[in-house]
């Protein structure tokens, strides 16, 4: 439960950030656009597409998994027609270049936190919903192990009473940890490498705030495991450190 509200509250403040970007973004385009003639179609474009921004930036507030990547798709190519037409702009001197330069820097900042944003979503989605299979599969899988040990034991060997079954329940109980513990650990693996698939060039730092639960020595025993399984790459050392999928 505490898990559900912690992770909550991180969506919570991503979110805010999301927005406060998007809104601050768009008031920079406004300033700047303004100083262009009124007649101008790039004008009117730039702030369009500016507004709507913002617009579905409100929109991931509290919105499904399902929903949440083609919208954060939306956003990220409203992002980049922004930047282009802040290029073009610029060439034709109708803004600063300095002025569409700190524009498309701070759009690029803005994308890559709204991958971040993503790639949180679908690692709360991929979590959860493994999780439940997981769990209700080694249950199943267990006690149809039990039942067949027991089947085969002749009826003389077997003793019904209370302790025979409080034996069989802790028997199925440390099975269903030992496991979940694999199962857990094969999730938070997976997950790692889901992430550096869907961002080249991850450093620890990029990966570690994504994966739910894990401090970055966890997440780095991971690496080092995925390393040694060939899964993944490493180019250069400690904090420089970036992760590549071979």
């Amino acid at each position: 439960m505490s898990n559900m509200s912690n992770t909550t509250e991180d969506k919570n403040t991503d979110f805010v950030n999301l927005y406060n970007k998007s809104y601050r973004l768009a008031a920079a385009v406004f300033t700047i656009s303004n100083i262009i003639d009124e007649k101008e179609e790039l004008r009117t474009k730039i702030k369009k597409l500016s507004l709507e921004v913002v617009s579905m930036a409100v929109q991931l507030k509290d919105i499904n998994f399902y929903d949440a990547k083609k919208l954060i798709s939306d956003i990220e190519k409203n992002a980049l027609e922004l930047m282009s037409l802040l290029d073009i702009a610029s060439l034709a001197g109708l803004i600063s270049k300095m002025n569409a330069s700190i524009l498309k820097e701070e759009f690029q900042s803005f994308i890559v936190e709204l991958n971040l944003f993503a790639g949180k979503f679908e690692a709360n989605k991929n979590t959860s919903v493994k999780g439940i299979f997981a769990e209700n599969l080694l249950k199943e899988n267990n006690k149809i192990l039990i039942d067949q040990n027991i089947s085969v034991a002749s009826k003389q060997d077997i003793i019904v009473n209370k302790n025979t079954f409080s034996t069989a329940d802790q028997v199925l109980e440390n099975n269903i940890k030992s496991d979940n513990g694999h199962k857990r650990k094969d999730l938070r693996k997976n997950a790692v490498l889901d992430f550096i698939k869907r961002h080249k060039n991850a450093s620890i730092k990029d990966i570690a705030p994504n994966i739910i639960g894990c401090s970055e020595k966890t997440v780095q025993r991971e690496l080092i495991q995925l390393i040694n399984e060939g899964k993944i790459r490493k180019i250069g050392e400690r904090r420089w450190s970036k992760y590549y999928v071979n």
